[in-house]
């Protein structure tokens, strides 16, 4: 079955599989060597030159194809996890009181509430264990891989499988000459079967359980190093031969994953194998089930089928359509063997004329040698005349030129060989030519977003069903280390049926049903010096609203660590924890709420607005305004009598206000008003009135020098 697979999909790829052989060749350095098809072997034209005439490959494809590579790389891939959908008709509303009026009201069952949060604390940790997973399997650097592959042959792909006894997850990329199917079609998930055609060592075929043990004992090395013979060309041409002891000695494993449709036949062969119940349980009569195909060396290994719900491999192109397509290497290819043959040609004819053009006389014989001193010229008749050689035309090098600008209209410029426009030096304008050759890769960014988010529904589907056993990872929030567990969700419902509850608390359950998408932080720009300047803007952008009060002083702390880490400020958890002993929440500490209490009630008291000065005030404002209203009503007769004509000057007189009379002299003046006081009442309330102040004044000094030697102070 295997080989028939293999026959179909060579039918598809026999045509691309030259054109992969040239690009990794051209990708190599090597521009005129190529596989001929009439000679059937490898032919290389500029291994017959000698020195005088070489031929010169210049790597501009290469560079272009790795411009593209490092600006889709440029920015990284964070998984987000969505909640899952709690049921709310599960929490149904309770009865409550309103505490404003008294009155019965419906409100949100508090249970809900914590489903909520619980469902959010479980995506957000969902979300952390991708995040830490992708680092531990380095996915960014096969990414790139992927990317590099793919430029030269149009797709690459990366197989995702478990490791159930080590209850982890393994990743490898793999090329377009090892992965089979129907080239046509434009849709892995759509393919009737993908099949991998590896070496893998035999000391570790043989050591497999998985594996038939009678049939492990049929296998034998080839020593391959893959199973297409045009790579095998190639992998010879660039590694020479290997598998020269039993320890590495190879043989090519052939793994197929093959779709069929549920029906009775394989039905009951899914019933006698061990997980059968697991993938019966989930499917019905005419759904799809994976069929999983073993073999090496035409010897048979393994048929089982598996609970999978697709493919475990992901693929990764730079444009829809067909699986197989024109590579983007190919499109630099003729421009780049032009400027090869030209830029060769003015070197050969640059060393062909190193003197010029001699004239001598027919039979003359001369000799040229050179020396320490300079040249020699040996003759016997007649001089020999040396002509000025004749330059070059110009347009030999416009016609250069034309063929870098063909180069770089496809590919990236900018980003490449960092070269600017004419007159353009500024950041703003450096980070609009990168805007607009980021803008060319929309489709190819779009893309391999989509092989991210693949990627992570796999990993969360593995981890799913074959995580059994908790396992603790952490990630940096805040500086400190935040460490959590996780386990796949099947084995928490398996312990729940068995009645067994040996896990964590706050244990993280996986799920393959949890929705995933990729959100790609590409910072404030593309530069340093572009993302400084964004950075500088947006402070004074955010500090206006810090003052409105439109953000809170924590969110503005946390924005302040991430300005400081734009500008690549050293220590900056040393500086975020000097920030918080400003405040644990980004407000006043008491101490310092208390010192500026001190510093607005004495300017208060400054001012005679507070204190027994401002109280006296409003006291003898109050007699004036009495003594005012009697004098205006016309009482203030009635109670002195008429008023006497003004005597003679008696000489000078002295005023002196209410407040610095002696008890008796208030008393005697307020009775002139008619008014009642107490000289002893009067001398009581002003002893107990210069006590208070005396114990204010204290305070205050007690306050003043605390705030003064404190942590954060205002002297501080």
């Amino acid at each position: 079955m295997i080989e028939q697979m293999m026959t179909s999909a060579n039918d598809s790829r026999n045509r691309f599989e030259r054109k992969w052989y040239d690009s990794n060749f051209f990708d190599d350095g090597y521009h005129f060597r190529y596989l001929s098809r009439s000679q059937n072997k490898i032919v290389d034209l500029s291994s017959s030159l000698d020195a005088g005439q070489p031929i010169r490959a210049i790597p501009k494809a290469s560079r272009q194809i790795r411009g593209i590579m490092n600006l889709l790389t440029a920015n990284d891939f964070v998984p987000i996890v969505y909640p899952e959908n709690v049921n709310k008709a599960a929490f149904p509303k309770i009865q409550g009181v309103d505490p404003n009026t008294g009155q019965p009201v419906m409100q949100i069952n508090p249970e809900l509430l914590a489903a909520l949060e619980e469902a959010k604390r479980i995506a957000k940790m969902s979300g952390h264990w991708l995040t830490e997973e992708f680092k531990n399997q380095d996915i960014a650097e096969k990414l790139t891989q992927m990317i590099l592959l793919t430029a030269k042959h149009s797709v690459s792909y990366m197989q995702i499988w478990p490791d159930a006894v080590e209850e982890k997850i393994r990743t490898k990329v793999y090329d377009a000459f090892d992965i089979y199917l129907m080239g046509d079609m434009d849709n892995i998930e759509d393919q009737p079967f993908v099949g991998k055609c590896a070496p893998k060592l035999i000391n570790e075929t043989k050591a497999n359980e998985l594996f038939d043990e009678d049939q492990r004992e049929l296998i034998s090395p080839d020593n391959r190093y893959a199973s297409s013979e045009i790579k095998e060309a190639y992998m010879l041409a660039r590694h020479g031969r290997s598998g020269g002891s039993d320890r590495n000695a190879t043989l090519i494993q052939r793994e197929f994953f093959v779709k069929e449709y549920l029906d009775r036949d394989n039905s009951a062969k899914i019933r006698k194998q061990d997980n059968g119940g697991n993938i019966l349980k989930s499917r019905k009569e005419g759904d799809p089930v994976i069929r999983h195909v073993w073999s090496a060396g035409n010897v048979w290994l393994r048929d089982t089928y598996e609970d999978l719900p697709t493919y475990p491999i992901v693929e990764y192109r730079l444009e829809p359509g067909s699986m197989y397509q024109t590579a983007l290497i190919e499109r630099f290819i003729p421009a780049n063997k032009s400027l090869d043959i030209i830029s060769s040609r003015i070197e050969r004819y640059t060393n062909s004329f190193p003197l010029g053009v001699i004239l001598k006389r027919q039979g003359e014989q001369f000799n040229i040698s050179n020396i320490a001193g300079g040249q020699q010229v040996e003759y016997k008749n007649f001089a020999p005349k040396f002509e000025q050689q004749a330059p070059l035309p110009p347009h030999i090098f416009e016609y250069l030129n034309r063929l870098d600008a063909y180069i770089e209209e496809q590919g990236v410029t900018t980003t490449t060989l960092g070269k600017l426009p004419t007159g353009v030096s500024s950041g703003k304008a450096i980070e609009s030519l990168k805007e607009s050759e980021y803008s060319n890769l929309v489709v190819a960014q779009r893309r391999l977003k989509q092989t991210v988010r693949e990627i992570a529904r796999r990993f969360l589907d593995l981890a799913d069903r074959f995580f059994v056993t908790p396992q603790s990872y952490s990630y940096m929030e805040k500086g400190e280390p935040t460490y959590f567990d996780i386990v796949g969700k099947t084995a928490v419902e398996g312990r729940k049926q068995l009645k067994v509850n040996d896990l964590p608390e706050e244990i993280v359950p996986i799920s393959k049903e949890y929705r995933v998408d990729i959100e790609v932080q590409s910072g404030l720009a593309y530069t340093k010096e572009g993302q400084k300047i964004a950075a500088k803007e947006l402070m004074a952008d955010m500090i206006q609203l810090l003052q409105v009060g439109a953000i809170p002083p924590q969110a503005f702390k946390s924005f302040v660590e991430s300005w400081l880490k734009a500008y690549q400020f050293g220590p900056v958890s040393e500086f975020m924890e000097a920030m918080s002993e400003f405040g644990e929440d980004g407000s006043l500490s008491n101490q310092q709420i208390e010192a500026m209490k001190v510093a607005q009630l004495q300017v208060l008291k400054d001012a005679g607005l507070v204190g027994p000065e401002a109280e006296q005030n409003l006291v003898d404002s109050t007699k004036i305004g009495v003594l005012e209203a009697l004098d205006q009503t016309g009482l203030i007769d009635k109670i002195n009598g008429p008023k006497q004509p003004a005597e003679k000057d008696k000489g000078p007189s002295k005023s002196i206000s209410f407040k610095d009379l002696p008890p008796e002299g208030k008393v005697q003046l307020a009775a002139q008003a008619d008014i009642r006081l107490d000289s002893e009442q009067i001398a009581q309330d002003e002893a107990q009135q210069k006590q208070q102040d005396a114990q204010i004044q204290e305070r205050q000094l007690q306050i003043k020098e605390k705030s003064v030697n404190g942590k954060g102070g205002i002297a501080k």
